[in-house]
């Protein structure tokens, strides 16, 4: 299935901009216009003071029908809190401010959580007849993800697209693209379990770049593209989304190579970006018509589409790009994702190595569970087991130094075999096997969590977690300032493990 959401989310003011009001308001009903121009199923998120506001209920009164799905944008606004009698703690003359504390759910006492929910998602019913189906934030901490699917008719969860350092949260180590069931303990981490799964799906917002998101410039090496700035994704405000060229290779990537059954991307953008937005957004309407094998549907539908089809557990999902923007394949990336870990095959020339490989494990709780964040900013994270842009040592987990164009095919259910010539990395939801390499190795260097090695295992421990990654038909060496694994034949399995 191959899925596109346009989603738009809507501010009232914006303290950034002059007459933030009035800009903001003609952005979101150019917006309106343009869906309903296009004919397109929709999903706009409403921000609480935009909720509240008498122009934008009757915008969406009158405009809203059966192509548009109006949902909830959950960040924290003063009008949000001062209905909950709780102090507003933005800047002076902010009604919204952009920093985590006050504007995201995390900041907040778990009393205070589900206060604010309720007032939300109650004055959402009375102002538009019905709870959203859709409730979408940059960031949502895990206590509000479950209070919300436990207690109200939610279908569909979404977050930011991994990111460092950007605005006030960075998000590292997750599910890169596609949906997933979150655990309870850490909506960023899948749920291995029945017992810890929310049953309402996760997706991630903004259509991240398989090649460039991760670590932005580093592999921008065309000219043409240097220009480019902010954000390597299909966000229209942003040169890599405004590009009619580079959009056509979004869509390539995304809706035409090998996705173990279910592709998926977000356009669309927050209105404080005002008018600016709109002809990018406008051209990527346009391509969708090229498209006629995509669906187009409402975040809530989609989200009932993937309670529906995997009822059970998260599906391993894969998203590739074999040629960069300008074309060539001397850079190529390959993401697999599943209930257990992620992991980033990456090529360079002729060097293909594991550019991140992290282990998810729904028992380590997030930093904000059953207490407030106490600073301005936030973090999300799994558990690295390799990462060529957090540590000092930026190689990766390296297989091999002569390796040709990376090819793909769908091996089975959840399982992805990769090929370069007469070698193969094959991904199942297990672990990684890989053939026709009888050395391979790890860059750890500066690496934060102080690996060491044991026998078949590399051992780890993060924010006090341990676990392991261990080498089935293997052993492992510590080598200059990591970690040298050897393979017993010509074929060895990397397993994201406990300790």
């Amino acid at each position: 299935m191959k899925i596109i959401n346009i989603m738009n989310f809507v501010r009232q003011c914006d303290p950034r901009i002059d007459d933030s009001e009035r800009i903001l308001y003609e952005t979101t009903a150019a917006e309106v216009a343009l869906v309903k121009e296009y004919g397109y199923d929709s999903t706009f998120l409403l921000q609480y003071d935009a909720v509240v506001d008498p122009g934008y209920q009757k915008l969406f009164r009158q405009e809203a029908d059966s192509h548009m799905e109006l949902g909830l944008w959950y960040e924290i606004v003063q009008p949000l809190t001062e209905k909950a009698g709780i102090p507003w703690r933005g800047r002076e003359g902010w009604r919204w401010d952009w920093h985590v504390i006050p504007g995201f759910s995390m900041a907040y006492t778990i009393e205070e959580r589900k206060k604010l929910i309720d007032i939300a998602m109650e004055d959402f019913r009375e102002v538009f007849g019905a709870y959203p189906r859709t409730v979408a934030s940059w960031l949502l901490d895990s206590f509000t993800v479950s209070y919300l699917a436990d207690n109200y008719p939610v279908t569909a969860f979404a977050i930011c697209r991994d990111q460092t350092n950007t605005d006030a949260y960075t998000l590292v180590g997750g599910y890169f693209n596609q949906a997933y069931y979150p655990s309870r303990r850490n909506m960023f981490t899948p749920a291995q379990s029945a017992g810890q799964q929310v049953n309402v799906p996760m997706f991630r917002l903004l259509g991240p770049d398989p090649i460039h998101n991760y670590d932005n410039d580093r592999y921008l090496t065309n000219e043409r593209y240097l220009p480019y700035h902010g954000c390597y994704t299909l966000e229209p405000v942003w040169g890599s989304g405004a590009d009619p060229e580079t959009v056509d290779w979004f869509f390539r990537n995304y809706f035409r190579g090998e996705d173990l059954g279910f592709s998926y991307a977000q356009l669309g953008q927050e209105n404080s970006f005002g008018p600016a937005l709109l002809p990018g957004l406008r051209m990527q309407f346009e391509k969708l018509k090229s498209w006629p094998d995509l669906c187009i549907w409402k975040m809530g539908d989609t989200g009932e589409w993937f309670r529906k089809t995997y009822p059970d557990s998260t599906p391993a999902t894969c998203v590739s790009a074999l040629e960069d923007w300008d074309g060539s394949r001397r850079i190529q990336s390959v993401y697999y994702d599943c209930r257990n870990y992620m992991a980033n095959l990456f090529r360079c020339d002729e060097k293909v190595f594991l550019r991140c490989l992290y282990r998810f494990d729904e028992d380590v709780p997030e930093r904000y569970l059953d207490r407030p964040c106490q600073t301005w900013d936030a973090t999300y994270e799994n558990l690295p087991l390799a990462d060529t842009l957090l540590w000092e040592g930026n190689k990766g987990l390296v297989l091999d130094t002569r390796g040709g164009a990376l090819s793909l095919a769908k091996a089975g259910e959840n399982c992805l075999e990769v090929s370069w010539g007469d070698r193969q990395a094959l991904f199942t939801e297990e672990g990684i096997r890989v053939r026709g390499l009888r050395e391979s190795f790890l860059d750890a260097a500066g690496c934060p969590t102080q690996p060491e090695a044991r026998e078949d295992r590399i051992l780890y421990c993060h924010e006090g977690h341990r676990y392991a990654l261990r080498v089935a038909g293997g052993t492992v060496a510590a080598k200059d300032g990591g970690f040298l694994i050897l393979s017993q034949g010509a074929e060895f399995t990397l397993f994201p493990d406990f300790f």
